[in-house]
């Protein structure tokens, strides 16, 4: 597994280059000659385009893959930390330090997470409204609430011309839902972690 993880770190990490030539390549080509088609007409950069074209899909799939491990794999999760805040654990004081940061990490960003589910959901309102319609003079007025969506409101757009079979453009959830999955995911997985450690 460790094996893997590595050839998939390296795979992403190296080819990443390939694939912003690849996007730069058709947001240029675009751009210049909106409509026409990518790639000229020489075999060179028929052969180009094609090859980093079959990269770029390559790469986004490997991604997804990768991303799914980190959700479900400890070892892969510990991989890529390890590697992304270049963390060598070489004795007991250096596994010290990584459990005293990674609690810190925890608690401030958990903290995080609540202020912004707090201001997600609550609204503070203050306006005056017109004399007509306040009796006893006093147009001031404050309006405090609290709402929670589940999802976000549909935005309108324009059928494509073509028949669509799948389109993903975005999240589904509201932001109020996608913070309190992250934080419930992070409770939880500490506490899963946690209790594993004791037994």
């Amino acid at each position: 597994m460790t094996k893997t993880i590595r050839i998939v770190q390296n795979y992403l990490i190296y080819t990443l280059p390939f694939v912003l030539i690849c996007m730069a390549w058709g947001t240029i080509q675009g751009v210049i000659h909106p409509g026409s088609e990518i790639i000229n007409d020489t075999f060179i950069m028929k052969a180009s385009w094609e090859l980093l074209s079959w990269n770029l899909m390559l790469w986004f799939s490997v991604l997804i893959f990768f991303l799914t491990l980190l959700l479900f794999s400890q070892e892969a999760r510990e991989k890529t930390l390890k590697r992304l805040a270049n963390l060598k654990e070489r004795d007991e004081r250096d596994q010290y330090i990584t459990g005293k940061a990674s609690r810190a990490a925890y608690i401030s960003t958990l903290s995080l997470l609540i202020f912004f589910l707090f201001f997600s959901i609550f609204s503070l309102n203050i306006y005056r409204a017109p004399k007509s319609e306040v009796p006893n003079g006093n147009t001031g007025t404050v309006a405090i609430g609290l709402h929670f969506n589940l999802l976000d409101k549909s935005r309108v757009e324009t059928s494509p011309t073509g028949q669509v079979i799948f389109e993903s453009k975005d999240i589904p959830l509201s932001k109020t839902a996608i913070l309190l999955i992250l934080m419930l995911w992070q409770l939880l997985t500490f506490n899963f972690t946690a209790r594993n450690e004791n037994l």
